[in-house]
């Protein structure tokens, strides 16, 4: 990213207030991604004069009014949201505020073919594959930015950045956070998914071969286990939660209890073992869990390799059937 990338989105956000888009009318639309997010990321796109950008999710039409500001008047941006009220709200705000931006109301997931191929992809929600699609209409030395998975455990998400390359194999960088899904609420059918009987704010989720029984078993286990402080800094839970992602041990979990929401691993048969990690506390379950120990060992191993953040992680994208699938790799 050069110093005029940065200067050039500064800009932008200084010549577009986001109270513009996210509520001037009298219709808010509240923002899911906040803004020093989104110019981040476009920071990292680099996007230039005359380029031709596509982003995928409208929303209140904020960062496609700024995409707007940075390809310029021979630049072309298109914006495609599955919400026709959405589209409608934002063409209007780009007519009134003289944005060339082309609003379209449709399915993102295929993109918007009739104005491939385009320089830059820009996308703010994080669908449960890449499509094919967006690599197909991304031109080539194109970037694209987008949400992703990185395991069919709940909350894994990611930012990937995609590069075309002139060989066809793209190339890509993985970054800690991520976007609304597109798919809402709905569970990973890979993982075993439970509540708690009692509280259903509170559940469980495995990768592993388990039953729902013996899930919620770890779980109960979990709600009355021994929570000891564990000193991290800010960002350092998150990473380590993508590096543990990345090794994919054998009982692999996350969970959210009284404690928090955490990552952790379970035993697969027996007395109820496991143990989690959240920001700021370890538990375990019983007090002298085997399954803890195998942990702490873990988070000690993160730490004598450096504590390596999201984005050192090796990446790679997938083909299949559907699309691609974005995975980590453990630095060891």
């Amino acid at each position: 990213m050069s110093p005029s990338t940065t200067d050039s989105v500064d800009a932008a956000a200084r010549a577009i207030p986001a109270e513009l888009y996210h509520g001037a009318d009298g219709k808010a639309v509240r923002p899911c991604t906040p803004a020093p997010v989104t110019l981040r990321h476009l920071r990292m796109l680099d996007v230039r004069p005359e380029m031709r950008v596509l982003e995928i999710g409208t929303g209140s039409g904020y960062s496609a009014a700024l995409l707007s500001h940075l390809v310029g008047p021979t630049g072309v941006v298109v914006t495609v949201d599955i919400s026709a009220d959405l589209s409608e709200r934002a063409r209007g705000l780009f007519a009134e505020h003289r944005h060339q931006v082309q609003a379209i109301h449709g399915d993102g997931m295929y993109g918007w073919p009739e104005g491939a191929p385009y320089d830059r992809i820009f996308v703010g929600t994080t669908p449960p594959q890449i499509p094919a699609a967006w690599l197909d209409q991304l031109a080539p030395g194109g970037e694209l930015i987008a949400g992703c998975l990185l395991s069919s455990l709940p909350g894994a998400y990611a930012v990937a950045q995609i590069r075309n390359t002139p060989d066809g194999e793209p190339d890509v960088f993985v970054l800690a956070g991520g976007y609304t899904p597109t798919i809402g609420d709905e569970k990973p059918q890979a993982a075993t998914y439970v509540t708690a009987d009692d509280d259903d704010r509170f559940d469980l989720a495995t990768n592993a071969t388990i039953t729902e029984d013996a899930a919620r078993e770890l779980l109960a286990a979990l709600r009355v286990g021994r929570a000891t402080t564990w000193t991290t800094e800010p960002d350092d839970y998150l990473h380590l939660k993508n590096w543990l992602i990345a090794r994919d041990p054998e009982g692999l979990l996350v969970t959210t209890t009284e404690l928090g929401t955490g990552i952790g691993l379970g035993s697969l048969g027996g007395e109820p073992d496991a143990a989690f990690v959240t920001g700021t506390h370890l538990v375990t379950r019983p007090a002298n869990s085997a399954v803890g120990t195998r942990l702490h060992d873990l988070i000690t191993n993160w730490r004598l390799v450096g504590s390596p953040t999201t984005h050192e992680l090796p990446a790679r994208l997938v083909r299949s059937e559907n699309g691609y699938t974005v995975t980590v790799q453990p630095l060891t």
